[in-house]
């Protein structure tokens, strides 16, 4: 039953109350009224037959009319009675009178039994002066008898006190009379006035009847201007709130209510436009919590109190492999491995049922029957009164990330080519193994190798063949050594043994040291295959015996030793160099040259220096740029001596980057002054293998504004077969920007005429060690003419360095058309000094 029905019901029964209660009350009061009237009418017609009673009694008593059977009629007695019959005649309303008593004259005047009855309770209360009462008449009739009483007064003695005293006449027509004897205050009779109730009923039915019509009338009418009142300012409203609701229910959040006035229905409507903000913002962060559980990356479901899960996120069911059908309305137990202690569950369990929060990892398994390993997070869920309703868990799989740490830790210790112990775990060995010396006093060794000339071996036959022979040398290691001791690789050229307790005579210890390294170069110099290659290298290698000083670190053990390995390689290597403590002075000079060098990059202590490249009539055509430490203490310092040590590290990328971008700046300078200067700039083979080499190029050219014609690169013929693909493709680029390319000592290397061709290269350059001894050796000028003869074929110009005498220029000029350069035609100068002798 809807309100508007319940409302019309509530109205209508309302109305129907009020109605009925109208109607009893009008019918009431109708009735009270009506009777008020009948007694009002009864006292009137009281009144007239006491006064006409006592008209005809004065009358007759004052005139002296005789009584006899003509006039006894106007006597009161009689007279009464007649008139109340003739009343009838004149009114319908049924009402008859009469003067009525115990002892009356006219026999019409006795009284019956109700009218004897007021008479005895007028005697009893004699004060009262009317009775009216209900009564139900022999007959049947009801009527309503309205009675008063009337008492003997001195003028009634006339008739009544004797017979003796009684009007002429009287005692002759009542013989019998018993009306005598009464004393003025006796009660004589009754005035006795009786309305039919019947009638007097259906004047008040038909006139309650009739108002009732109207009453009903209006209340119909009330009740629809009641009615359409509700249904206007209540029951539309509350439809309207109630559609509003149901679409607040569907989904439309953004749903509100048009609210006009401050009654209480707007009230409610502003507080459910408040509700559905309200909803519509904690919907939203719904949303969103929702979507961040759905689809985050660690798996979360929710049980109930017995553990039956009720909710699971995308996460879960991937990481179980299990689909949310299969999985809800279990407990987790199922994916239980059987591997997870069980000491876990009852701790589990235990902080759970205290209500706190439990981490731990369990090792279950998926559907497909793999473990795997998650570590999880179960908290207790709580309503408002703080009771537990459910557990929350988070869970995130440890097996990929374990394998992560797991990958990361073989990284971190140890080789990934070889699976070797690296550089930090060998020095966390030897760290453990000084600390056990300095307690048990034995010698330990640390053994560097590095293999020779792996450079060239790895950039003729490429990087996996390289990688190929490092794995065999690391086997062929492996077996001379014995199962306590070390064998580690630090580089990729370079391996490390450490020797453990080798007793406590350092004399024995180098000697039983000594045959090891020997065993160590009779191994290695076999023949290894690589593919359908066999390749015989030799290693250099540097021994250092440990603790020989308590101070001395592990750090300075590795140091050392590759002090000692240094020394192998400067005298040719394929030999073993102890380390000695003159070793230690130059290795400390060394690094004192890097540091220094370092710091004169940014103290602008070095200068560019330019020697000139002429052809054979000694026209200038280029020079070559060349740089120079002036050191503010060491004063000059040569090439020779700090370029090597920059080569071996990364501050020769810092080094050819000035030199260039400094050379870059002399041709635009020059240029500025109509003055075009061709320069030749040297790149480190370290640098050019930078795999943003083309990109800094480019920036240095946009930077200074140089015209790139005018720069050639000058890199080495090892670069050439590093990477044959990366360096074609860097050259190519460079040279579509205007950079030209010259090979640097042409003939040292190790590349062949089928690299060469592919290379985008302008010119190539004829090393001075076979230009100084051509005129005068055959094998060093035959192979002078052979390069002349390959670079003329491929049109490649030829730059000579080291030209110092003519006999030299004139063999070269006998030959082919060659561009000079050497102290012939002028030394290095530094470029401010060059440009203006230049001039």
């Amino acid at each position: 039953m809807n309100l508007k029905l319940k409302i019309w019901l509530i109205l209508s029964v309302v109305v129907a109350i009020v109605l009925t209660i109208d109607a009893i009350l009008a019918y009431k009061k109708l009735a009270e009224e009506m009777d008020k009237e009948a007694r009002e009418d009864a006292k009137v017609v009281y009144s007239y037959m006491m006064s006409t009673r006592r008209i005809y009694q004065e009358q007759f008593i004052e005139s002296g009319l005789p009584i006899n059977r003509k006039t006894i009629g106007f006597l009161p007695a009689h007279s009464m009675n007649r008139i109340s019959k003739d009343f009838a005649n004149w009114n319908n309303s049924g009402m008859t009178f009469n003067n009525v008593s115990d002892k009356p004259r006219n026999p019409d005047n006795l009284v019956d039994r109700f009218e004897l009855d007021d008479m005895e309770w007028y005697r009893q209360n004699s004060k009262e002066t009317k009775r009216m009462r209900k009564l139900t008449l022999a007959d049947g009739q009801q009527v309503t008898q309205y009675t008063s009483p009337i008492w003997i007064e001195p003028f009634c003695l006339k008739c009544h006190s004797s017979k003796e005293s009684s009007p002429p006449g009287m005692v002759e027509l009542y013989p019998d009379d018993p009306a005598y004897g009464y004393q003025v205050g006796d009660l004589r009779g009754l005035i006795s006035i009786r309305i039919p109730t019947s009638r007097l009923q259906n004047q008040i039915i038909n006139i309650w009847i009739g108002s009732m019509v109207q009453s009903l009338i209006g209340y119909l009418l009330l009740l629809l201007v009641l009615g359409y009142l509700f249904d206007r300012l209540v029951t539309k409203r509350l439809s309207r709130l109630k559609g509003s609701a149901d679409e607040l229910a569907s989904g439309d959040y953004s749903i509100r209510i048009e609210n006009k006035g401050k009654d209480e229905i707007c009230q409610l409507g502003e507080c459910f436009n408040h509700m559905a903000s309200e909803i519509e913002k904690r919907s939203f962060d719904l949303v969103k919590l929702s979507s961040a559980v759905e689809q985050s990356p660690e798996s979360v479901f929710i049980t109930d109190r017995e553990a039956r899960i009720e909710y699971v996120n995308y996460s879960f069911t991937e990481t179980t492999g299990y689909s949310s059908e299969e999985i809800l309305g279990n407990t987790p137990k199922f994916l239980q491995s059987g591997l997870t202690e069980k000491n876990l569950y009852k701790s589990l369990w235990s902080a759970l049922n205290r209500g706190e929060v439990w981490t731990g990892e369990f090792i279950n398994r998926r559907k497909d029957g793999s473990l795997f390993s998650n570590y999880s997070t179960i908290s207790p869920i709580r309503d408002v009164h703080g009771d537990i309703t459910h557990y929350v868990a988070t869970q995130q799989d440890m097996t990929e990330k374990q394998q992560v740490e797991e990958r990361i830790h073989r990284l971190s210790y140890f080789d990934e080519l070889t699976d070797l112990p690296n550089r930090l775990n060998l020095t966390n060995r030897l760290e453990q193994l000084a600390f056990k010396s300095n307690r048990t006093k034995k010698i330990n060794a640390l053994i560097l190798l590095n293999i020779d000339r792996f450079k060239n071996i790895n950039n003729a036959r490429g990087l996996i063949a390289g990688d190929i022979l490092l794995k065999k040398i690391a086997v062929c290691l492996g077996d001379l050594i014995r199962h306590e001791d070390v064998l580690a690789h630090l580089s990729g050229d370079e391996f490390a043994i450490v020797i453990s307790e080798i007793g406590r005579d350092y004399e024995k210890a180098n000697r039983q040291l000594l045959v090891i390294t020997e065993k160590i170069h009779s191994a290695l110099s076999r023949p290894l295959d690589i593919g359908d290659e066999s390749i015989s290298i030799t290693v250099s290698i540097g021994v250092k015996l440990f603790p020989l000083e308590f101070n001395e670190s592990t750090d300075d053990v590795l140091q050392l030793a590759d002090t000692a390995l240094h020394k192998a390689k400067e005298v040719g290597g394929n030999t073993t160099f102890f380390y000695e403590h003159e070793m230690g002075e130059k290795a400390k000079e060394r690094f004192q040259i890097e540091r220094e060098l370092r710091e004169s990059i940014k103290e602008k202590q070095l200068l560019l220096y330019l020697q000139p490249q002429v052809n054979k009539s000694g026209k200038l055509l280029s020079a070559e740029v060349l740089v120079r430490w002036n050191h503010p203490k060491r004063g000059l310092v040569p090439p020779g001596l700090f370029i090597p040590i920059a080569e071996e590290s990364d501050l020769i990328i810092e080094l050819s980057d000035w030199i260039f971008t400094e050379a870059c700046k002399l041709i635009v300078n020059q240029s500025m002054q109509g003055k075009s200067l061709r320069l030749s700039v040297n790149i480190s083979p370290r640098h050019f293998a930078q795999s943003n080499f083309v990109e800094w190029a480019h920036q240095v050219v946009k930077n200074t504004g140089v015209d790139p014609t005018l720069i050639t690169m000058e890199v080495t013929e090892g670069l050439m077969i590093s990477d044959v693909s990366d360096v074609i493709s860097k050259m190519n680029k460079l040279v579509e920007m205007g950079i030209h390319f010259s090979v640097d000592d042409f003939g040292t290397g190790y590349s062949g005429l089928a690299y060469l061709k592919r290379l985008p290269i302008s010119e190539v350059k004829i090393d001075k060690m076979f230009v100084q001894d051509a005129p005068n050796d055959p094998d060093d000028a035959v192979l002078v003419e052979t390069i002349l003869s390959v670079a003329k074929h491929m049109g490649l110009n030829i730059v000579a360095e080291g030209v110092e005498t003519q006999e030299q220029a004139d063999f070269l000029n006998s030959r082919a058309d060659v561009i000079h350069q050497g102290y012939l035609y002028g030394k290095p100068e530094p470029a401010d000094y060059w440009i203006k002798c230049s001039k």
